[in-house]
């Protein structure tokens, strides 16, 4: 039984452990391969050894299958590249290890959302969750996650919603990095969890990772077509915000009927649009949601903040 239960939580561990490696990959700009984890790997760890009593580490390559990189490797890479930190105490694995590992609802979680700032939520569900999904940020889908594994009436409005949405939010978040490298152990893991019944019924739900893929596949056909309109330079959460906001299936299908006698017509990312999408990331770096603990923002104790649910309808 112990070994099962190490298995459960291994599970939620090493895909923690690869978004790790990919991340700490973007801080050194390599290549997202173990050749290249093991190459800049190994120059950084030559480098520190010169000035520490850190002890030789041969498993870089690993990290990619989700090997777990101990002390006081781990230490002095969280200390050296402070963009990794929030990957490591990110609420996802809390959320995951709550769904997965202890096979439970996620009301504990999702009483605790909160904006980091210390403002108050929306104060009706709707709004909440437009302002939760108005930028698909993996660093969001743990908060995503705990009202989505709820069980109690309070949280019926938010899983309702989540519903229809969620399918969208999760296709657009596994597009950027770092979710676009483990897409498969992500979605299996979560349909590990859907099957188990913990979370309620998803619209569209794919019913394995090939149909899941599908459905990035269509999204990467957006991807190109604005991409090549100059409306996004790339994968980022730019783009992901654009999409979770408006689909260009109309300028699309007006070029393709387009003659082919002559070269495609520009399109112009309406003004009104440009202007939603500014609007979402501006709120999205004020506004911080997380679970857990509310910081003390005015200096005072901090407090456990007002459950999320509280007078919504």
């Amino acid at each position: 039984m112990e070994g099962r239960a190490m298995g459960r939580i291994s599970l939620v561990r090493r895909l923690r452990n690869r978004v790790f490696a990919h991340i700490l990959l973007s801080c050194w700009g390599c290549r997202h391969n173990g050749g290249a984890l093991t190459q800049c790997g190994g120059a950084w760890q030559q480098h520190h050894q010169k000035a520490s009593d850190l002890p030789p580490n041969n498993k870089w390559a690993r990290l990619l299958a989700g090997s777990e990189l101990r002390d006081p490797w781990l230490s002095a890479l969280l200390m050296a590249y402070p963009a990794v930190r929030p990957c490591w105490t990110n609420s996802l694995w809390n959320a995951l290890s709550t769904l997965w590992d202890e096979r439970r609802p996620t009301d504990h979680l999702a009483q605790t959302l909160h904006l980091e700032n210390g403002y108050m939520l929306p104060a009706h569900s709707s709004f909440l969750m437009r302002r939760l999904f108005g930028c698909p940020d993996w660093n969001n889908l743990g908060c995503v996650l705990a009202l989505l594994g709820s069980k109690s009436k309070q949280f019926a409005p938010h899983r309702r919603w989540l519903r229809t949405h969620f399918l969208s939010y999760l296709i657009l978040v596994c597009m950027a990095e770092p979710m676009c490298f483990v897409r498969e152990p992500l979605y299996e893991l979560l349909n590990k969890i859907y099957l188990r019944g913990l979370f309620e019924f998803v619209d569209d739900w794919p019913s394995d990772f090939a149909a899941f893929e599908l459905n990035c596949e269509a999204m990467e056909r957006y991807g190109e077509w604005m991409r090549g309109h100059g409306w996004i330079a790339g994968w980022d959460l730019h783009a992901c915000t654009l999409l979770q906001l408006y689909r260009p299936d109309q300028e699309m299908l007006r070029q393709e009927s387009s003659t082919l006698a002559r070269p495609p017509p520009s399109v112009e990312l309406p003004s009104r649009i440009a202007r939603k999408v500014e609007a979402a990331l501006k709120g999205h770096r004020r506004d911080r949601f997380a679970v857990g603990e509310w910081p003390d923002v005015y200096g005072s104790p901090a407090t456990g903040p007002t459950p999320v649910a509280k007078g919504f309808s």
